[in-house]
């Protein structure tokens, strides 16, 4: 997917930036850097009106100062267009401290506690595990996600995307704690500036959720970063929670019938 150079506002907003493609936390979306004299920014565009959750989600905590500012959005019809400006800092996996892997964690403590801290009472979206199913079923029944995306692991102990989704339909977590959730909590998705978190990017699937959801896909994205056991001990150290394991393996199973 290109940017639209149809779009007036794009092309004027481009004159004489540099252009880099981002390849890491755009979940499959197209994502640009725009380096500008004034700043960095970010172009998205994705299919249809796609961007529509997660400019709302920008503008709703934008007086949160957790989000970024949002310069333009567009519907066309056909695709969505969302620019904006750079977070303050730099994401949590950044080279500058990835290496140390506590650092990291520390920082991605902090932020589930902020997401957790966030009150809901005026949060217009839900994307707890009923929603969440039925997103899943919508994929495997539209052919979004096939029985080859799954990894190795999990293909050869359901066999199908079919039989995944039975799994996680007969063995639903029976008690969700609701909070605000960010969606897609990967290392990618956190920024950070002198040791305070500046902000979230990737809200397109935020809103009310278990807060282990985040957590699930925090572990998730440990494991696949650091591989090592000691990552995730240490985060439930920093969290001062005892890690509910049935729920972290449950949400990272459904993931697998996720875009």
């Amino acid at each position: 997917m290109v940017i639209n150079m149809d779009n007036t506002f794009v092309k004027e907003f481009i004159k004489n930036a540099k252009i880099n493609d981002i390849s890491i936390g755009c979940s499959g979306d197209s994502l640009k850097e725009v380096v500008k004299a004034d700043g960095t920014y970010y172009i998205k565009v994705a299919k249809s009106n796609k961007l529509d959750k997660e400019y709302f989600m920008f503008n709703y905590l934008k007086d949160k100062s957790l989000a970024p500012e949002v310069i333009h959005f567009n519907y066309d019809g056909k695709e969505s267009t969302l620019i904006t400006k750079k977070l303050d800092g730099d994401m949590i996996c950044c080279d500058e401290i990835f290496d140390d892997m506590y650092h990291v964690i520390d920082l991605a403590a902090d932020a589930i506690k902020i997401l957790e801290s966030i009150d809901i009472s005026s949060c217009p979206f839900y994307n707890n595990l009923d929603i969440k199913l039925a997103t899943a079923k919508y994929n495997i029944d539209n052919n979004l996600v096939t029985t080859i995306d799954m990894n190795e692991e999990n293909q050869k102990r359901f066999g199908s995307v079919e039989k995944l989704y039975e799994y996680l339909i007969n063995n639903k977590i029976k008690e969700e704690k609701l909070c605000f959730s960010h969606g897609d909590l990967s290392i990618p998705n956190i920024f950070y500036k002198d040791e305070r978190i500046t902000g979230f990017v990737d809200l397109g699937d935020s809103g009310i959720a278990d807060m282990w959801y985040d957590i699930a896909i925090l572990v998730k994205s440990l494991r696949r970063n650091y591989e090592t056991d000691e990552a995730e001990e240490y985060l439930f150290k920093k969290l001062n929670i005892k890690p509910n394991y049935e729920a972290i393996e449950y949400y990272i199973l459904l993931t697998e019938l996720f875009l």
